[in-house]
């Protein structure tokens, strides 16, 4: 991407514009997030994200090589920065890693990687071959004998397959993921990588404008006249690296059990419409009598045992019977017991985080989201509301 050859100078005096200040603020956070990944964490996924950060800002650097000018000097023509196929397969290698219970990074998994390694080894053959030369048009005639504008237009068109490719094993995975926890998992201390999704959005914007702009060079030479699209798609990048190191700095990674997360298919119905109502009044003896919800660590397959049943019957019996996943139905029944002791008067020597622990959850940041989700204010409001 913006590697169509321009006018030639050989001096260029360089002045900073609003643009160039963002996109080079954009470029120290990330920067500093990804030193910081490095240095704090040992988990292969939190080196998969300074590794996307690192990529991101090597990408921002290719804009500043034009808008500054730098572009047409002498030491920074040519400079190897073929890095446009290799944030989609580490964004992809990144989501598995942490949806799978073996996070490591194995060796086959770098194959993904080949064609953004190919690809800069071309470059820095280009680079290096032009960077005795001083004259720029000389520089120019040797790049185009190693077919260099050629190889960038392919990479073009296969950095928007990649995006598109790699966007949406990564969707799928991640949907796989979350609809295995609502559905198994009761503990809402667990990831739900909510921002994950937003940033995958983000991308998938991206790849749309990165789409868009290869059409307007090669389509009808836009880009030799303009950088404004250019500009406004590495504008979303700088967006991007902003919200990817904001995340990075206040995520904490758990180990998840990937060996639960299937495909699912559209199957026939694991228990007859009959026995529906039987299960039913098991699952609802077991929470209100027995109150098992408050177990802050209960899963499906542990209830499932205790109803004497497959984990995949009560799952469809659960959503059949009540419309919503595993994880909703318990912290349903949690929220009710935490707003029942909320306005009990007996109970008002207890902390709100004590009432929370003992219905059943067992972390406050997840209380607090959960709680605000099912009644649109926080435990503190509700409290004052309704005594």
């Amino acid at each position: 991407m913006l590697y169509r050859q321009q006018n030639l100078k050989k001096f260029v005096v360089v002045h900073f514009s609003l643009f160039d200040v963002i996109v080079l603020i954009g470029i120290l956070q990330g920067v500093i997030a990804s030193i910081q990944l490095f240095h704090h964490n040992r988990r292969s996924s939190d080196k998969l994200l300074a590794w996307i950060l690192v990529t991101t800002v090597l990408l921002n650097c290719k804009i500043l090589l034009h808008t500054l000018g730098l572009w047409n000097t002498h030491l920074f023509r040519y400079f190897p920065l073929a890095v446009d196929l290799t944030i989609q397969p580490l964004l992809y290698l990144y989501v598995m890693s942490i949806t799978e219970s073996s996070p490591k990074l194995r060796r086959p998994a770098l194959l993904h990687l080949l064609p953004s390694f190919l690809l800069m080894v071309h470059a820095l053959l280009v680079y290096l071959r032009t960077l005795p030369l001083d004259d720029l048009s000389e520089k120019s005639k040797v790049a185009d004998t190693l077919a260099y504008n050629a190889v960038k237009e392919i990479e073009d068109y296969l950095s928007v397959l990649s995006f598109g490719v790699y966007l949406f094993l990564s969707i799928r995975r991640l949907k796989m993921y979350r609809s295995w926890l609502y559905d198994t998992m009761s503990d809402s201390s667990y990831p739900s990588y909510g921002w994950l999704r937003n940033l995958l959005l983000l991308m998938s914007g991206l790849t749309i404008l990165l789409l868009a702009n290869i059409t307007l060079d090669y389509g009808i030479s836009y880009g030799q006249t303009s950088f404004f699209h250019w500009q406004l798609f590495y504008f979303l990048m700088t967006v991007i690296i902003y919200y990817i190191g904001f995340q990075a700095s206040r995520q904490t990674m758990l180990p998840i059990q990937a060996t639960v997360i299937v495909n699912k298919t559209d199957q026939a119905a694991p228990v007859s419409p009959e026995k529906l109502p039987q299960i039913r009044m098991a699952i609802e003896i077991l929470l209100e009598n027995e109150r098992i919800y408050r177990n802050p660590t209960l899963t499906l397959a542990e209830m499932a045992r205790r109803l004497d049943v497959s984990p995949n019957v009560l799952s469809f019996a659960i959503s059949k019977s009540y419309e919503k996943s595993f994880r909703d139905l318990i912290n349903e029944y949690r929220i009710e017991e935490v707003k029942d002791k909320l306005v009990n008067g007996r109970l008002s020597h207890l902390s709100i985080l004590g009432i929370a622990l003992d219905s059943g959850f067992n972390s406050e940041a997840s209380f607090y989201r959960v709680f605000k989700k099912h009644t649109n204010r926080s435990p503190k409001e509700f409290q004052e509301q309704h005594r």
